[in-house]
């Protein structure tokens, strides 16, 4: 009776050790909340993009764990970054360093965030240290960090690490980065290789065909340029990118009625392009359709008032149906749109010249012969309006100028006779007003 005790003259049985020890196992045990136990939450409301309740519960975490969480962190950044906050952002992706920094995909974020903000150079370096601490090689990083190299004007630099992106994946987006950096260093032949072999990674991207019919294009071989448009055309039968230069291809062979299929097809997709419409009322103006001409191109100007071709045409229509007042109107938006350009000067000089205000006309003639010296448009078209206000020895000038050109290279025939007739003219004219100045002398 060694465990027994006497109390209130009862004996009691004492608790043995067996019995102390169920009653401490049915103690509940103190939760200790985990501080990421809620990241698959996080994660499911992210990729199901349900920004608005995966930001409510990213402040909940932070909150609890007083701002230690990585995974809220990281998402809150890249949600920021989303929505334009790019400042915020890094602040974001910074904090997720600082509570982890053995994770390279934290110090990944931050060189991506620094490419966006503009501050290369911190990128390239950000990225360059992301690629010695992977274990394997990602081309995401290389194709990203190849991007700031070509920011930076380092285009040996950036080829290399585009090259290593594309060893690395089967994705277009390096191909199709290294093929534009080609294209802008006029290596036309080397983009023209890295866009075929993207088309056999993806060729149902019409993307990739058009520009290679734009190459090739750009290479004089018309027949492959068509053949990579129509392509294109099959597998997105009203993509814009390869309706217009077809269509404009059709236009430049007078095929006017196929253009316009073209280009009404493209308007489909992009209603408010002006340079459809100025194309297609340019189709109209080549099948002599004068007011349907008129109202496509106002369209495009009403579309885009600072674009040159739209304003241009018009001036040129308006002129071609005898209105010159209303072709110096928007012959005068031409010039504005773009002062350093010839042939808006060399229009409205024409329409002035209509309206008989020659000295308009000269200074404007004046500006364009200015602007394009070496233009035998110009040259004749100045001559002529300066044989108008007798200014002979002018004249003379500019028809020597026209010849020395007509020598060397090959010059539309209504230029050449137009120039024969008007130096015919002021021979003749010269020769006239000599002989009166000889027989005024003998009167004397």
């Amino acid at each position: 009776m060694d465990n027994n005790t006497v109390s209130n003259g009862r004996i009691q049985q004492g608790n043995t050790t067996a019995q102390r020890t169920r009653s401490n196992i049915t103690k509940k045990v103190p939760d200790i909340p985990a501080i990421e136990v809620r990241n698959w939450l996080l994660h499911r409301h992210y990729t199901r993009h349900e920004y608005h309740i995966c930001n409510a519960l990213i402040e909940e975490e932070l909150m609890k764990s007083n701002g230690r969480n990585e995974y809220a962190n990281y998402l809150k950044g890249l949600i920021l970054r989303a929505d334009g906050r790019v400042q915020d952002a890094l602040e974001c992706f910074q904090k997720c360093l600082e509570i982890n920094s053995t994770n390279v995909n934290n110090k990944k974020q931050i060189a991506k965030t620094l490419f966006l903000l503009g501050r290369h150079e911190q990128a390239v370096e950000n990225f360059t240290e992301v690629i010695e601490k992977m274990r394997n090689p990602d081309w995401e990083t290389h194709h990203n960090l190849g991007e700031c190299y070509i920011k930076l004007n380092h285009p040996e630099d950036a080829i290399k690490h585009l090259k290593t992106a594309i060893e690395l994946t089967k994705n277009e987006v390096p191909y199709l980065t290294l093929a534009k950096l080609y294209v802008s260093q006029n290596r036309i032949t080397d983009a023209v290789g890295i866009y075929l072999a993207a088309s056999k990674i993806v060729p149902e991207n019409e993307e990739i065909i058009t520009e290679l019919g734009r190459l090739y294009l750009e290479l004089g071989e018309t027949s492959r340029a068509v053949q990579y448009f129509e392509s294109a055309l099959l597998h997105s039968f009203r993509f814009p990118k390869a309706l217009l230069p077809l269509g404009f291809l059709k236009q430049m062979n007078e095929d006017y009625d196929a253009a316009l299929t073209h280009y009404k097809n493209a308007s489909q997709s992009i209603p408010e392009s002006w340079s459809v419409w100025n194309n297609i009322g340019m189709c109209f103006f080549g099948k002599q359709k004068y007011v349907a001409a008129i109202s496509c191109l106002k369209r495009a100007h009403y579309l885009n008032p600072l674009a040159l071709p739209p304003a241009c045409n018009l001036g040129t229509v308006f002129l071609t149906t005898g209105q010159p007042a209303s072709a110096a109107t928007y012959l005068c938006a031409a010039v504005s749109a773009s002062p350093k350009n010839a042939m808006p000067y060399l229009l409205l000089g024409l329409a002035l010249k209509q309206m008989n205000d020659l000295e308009g006309s000269v200074g404007a003639l004046k500006k364009a012969h200015s602007l394009s010296p070496q233009d035998p448009l110009v040259l004749i078209n100045y001559a002529v309006v300066l044989h108008l206000l007798d200014k002979v020895k002018e004249v003379k000038d500019i028809l020597t100028e026209l010849n020395d050109i007509m020598a060397v290279i090959d010059v539309d025939s209504q230029i050449t006779g137009t120039a024969k007739k008007l130096e015919i003219k002021i021979r003749e004219e010269t020769h006239y007003a000599e002989e009166r100045r000889i027989l005024g002398t003998d009167e004397v």
